[in-house]
């Protein structure tokens, strides 16, 4: 083997290196989200229409988390092409699978909000705490579906070549 082959090689290994810890980094802030969140969904479809108590622990980590999966996207998508190109028609599906696995949650979590628990405006309602939620829901969601992009892109470096 040269040492241009050697090179290629470590540089090959690095960017799937790279690639994987953005990929990991992305489905660890899911997870994170999802099993923060949890709790706050459950009052949700307990209590239609009750604003939830303030707690500034809970929306730091969850815009901490917002911006890892984001960060790890653009990076991704910027500067990181993927490295898995060669056919697997099991991992296509496996990965399309949890793709669109990995938004059901988003999608539940959009719905109870918008369609079941919107806050009831009354006097003591606090406008700008209503706000800052709903800007981290819509970046949250956002970053979900990032997420699920990104693996619905991985599922289709596995797809075969259809000429």
């Amino acid at each position: 083997m040269s040492l241009i082959d050697e090179a290629e090689q470590r540089q090959r290994t690095r960017r799937n290196v790279v690639y994987l810890l953005l990929l990991a980094a992305q489905l660890a802030g899911m997870l994170i989200f999802v099993w923060q969140e949890l709790p706050a969904f459950e009052q949700l479809l307990l209590n239609p229409g009750e604003r939830l108590p303030k707690d500034i622990y809970s929306d730091v980590m969850i815009f901490g988390v917002f911006c890892l999966m984001q960060i790890s996207f653009w990076c991704r998508v910027l500067y990181v092409p993927i490295p898995f190109l060669r056919p697997n028609l099991f991992l296509n599906h496996v990965f399309l699978f949890f793709g669109r696995l990995s938004f059901v949650f988003g999608g539940a979590l959009f719905a109870v909000v918008v369609f079941r628990h919107l806050p009831r405006l009354e006097r003591d309602f606090d406008v700008l705490l209503a706000i800052e939620r709903g800007i981290i829901f819509i970046g949250c969601l956002f970053a979900l579906f990032c997420t699920s992009l990104e693996v619905e892109r991985l599922a289709h470096a596995f797809e075969r070549n259809r000429n």
